[in-house]
């Protein structure tokens, strides 16, 4: 074995990730809603735009069909609001904040990561731990007792006015999105003034995603999800599976060690690498 990480350890790894990575972006050309959600069923995850040079995470932008930046564009605006809404993908900030793509059939299992019951009241864990604000725990009780609501209505119903109080909400909406509280249901509006967005609780958007999460475990359910991201990308560093899912150090030193011992990744120096790169 020791042999082995020497010499995946050689200059060509990073190389064999390189094309790893760049055959996945060639393998899918993306030119309308229904290539897209091919797209996102066949990757499983992805970032909705744009991708993030620290994070070897796919990302839509790249398997667009066009070299225009504004037709990326013209293209993804409606998609990204008009495909969640009619439930063919789902769209939230989730990795490391950034929008992101989960196809249907894998989000159970990033629910299911979380360990949670599927109750309106598992957020009250985490206000105690410090992981909700307070602010963030009134959103999620205001939107279980009225359901579906638009953000303005919300800001205005839970009397906030200030710049900085919808700052504050806003932060509180993407967190909750983050730990799969809340969903946002559908866009309204037509103009920039009057654009916004409907959001409910997870629980109540998604029930069939509730319920098939109820069969996975949290611990086979995250080495699932890291499994798919090593398929992926190829290779990532521990410190980017943390940041990317937001694991402590032991979650993901149990995640990680559980998929070593099923022999689907090897370390090479600081890397997490699937068995066929590393050879």
């Amino acid at each position: 074995m020791k042999t082995l990480l020497r010499r995946a350890s050689a200059p060509d790894l990073g190389d064999r990730l390189e094309a790893h990575r760049a055959k996945l972006a060639n393998k899918h050309r993306v030119r309308n809603g229904a290539q897209l959600v091919s797209l996102v069923d066949t990757l499983g995850f992805c970032f909705a735009f744009s991708g993030e040079p620290a994070y070897p995470v796919p990302a839509a932008f790249d398997h667009l069909s066009t070299n225009s930046e504004h037709k990326k564009w013209d293209w993804m605006w409606p998609w990204k609001d008009e495909l969640p809404e009619a439930k063919k993908l789902y769209y939230g900030k989730l990795l490391v904040k950034k929008p992101t793509f989960v196809s249907m059939k894998m989000l159970p299992t990033f629910y299911a990561t979380f360990g949670r019951a599927g109750e309106t009241d598992d957020h009250l864990d985490d206000v105690r731990a410090g992981r909700l604000s307070d602010l963030a725990r009134r959103v999620v009780e205001y939107l279980a007792h009225r359901g579906e609501t638009q953000k303005k209505r919300m800001r205005a119903d839970l009397g906030i006015e200030s710049k900085e109080g919808r700052g504050d909400l806003e932060r509180a909406i993407e967190e909750l999105q983050r730990l799969m509280y809340v969903a946002r249901v559908k866009a309204v509006g037509e103009r920039s003034d009057d654009y916004n967005y409907t959001y409910d609780l997870f629980v109540r958007r998604y029930p069939e995603t509730v319920r098939a999460a109820e069969r996975l475990g949290s611990a086979d359910a995250s080495a699932a999800v890291l499994r798919r991201l090593i398929e992926l990308a190829g290779g990532v560093s521990a410190k980017q599976v943390q940041r990317l899912f937001d694991w402590d150090d032991e979650r993901s030193a149990r995640t990680i060690a559980q998929l070593e011992a099923k022999r689907a990744v090897v370390r090479v120096d600081d890397l997490l690498v699937l068995p066929d790169l590393a050879r």
